[in-house]
């Protein structure tokens, strides 16, 4: 039996991953934000990351079956303001439209 699979939703540096660490393997990763997905591939590679908007992702775009799907709660709701600003609501509400798809 092989590894446990997962797909990473909102995946920012990859932190998910790194907590789940080599005994399971990430399928597919996602975050809109392209500094995120520098990120992201700095410290994972490039093999399973889409830098993109999920509300515009399609079930066909991801690959085999997860045992498990991730989706970290956005932390630009957290974060303090700078040259752009968090918008709290607009992160909540695509979590939460994310979690009853």
């Amino acid at each position: 039996m092989g590894r446990p699979t997962y797909y990473e939703f909102f995946a920012g540096g990859g932190m998910a991953r790194a907590g789940l660490g080599s005994s399971w393997k990430c399928l597919f990763a996602n975050d809109f934000d392209r500094k995120k997905g520098e990120t992201y591939r700095a410290n994972w590679g490039s093999e399973a990351l889409l830098v993109g908007d999920v509300r515009t992702l399609e079930t066909k775009q991801l690959p085999g079956h997860a045992d498990l799907i991730w989706a970290s709660f956005p932390c630009r709701i957290f974060r303090s303001p700078g040259p752009e600003p968090a918008s709290p609501a607009r992160a909540a509400a695509l979590s939460g439209r994310f979690s009853t798809s």
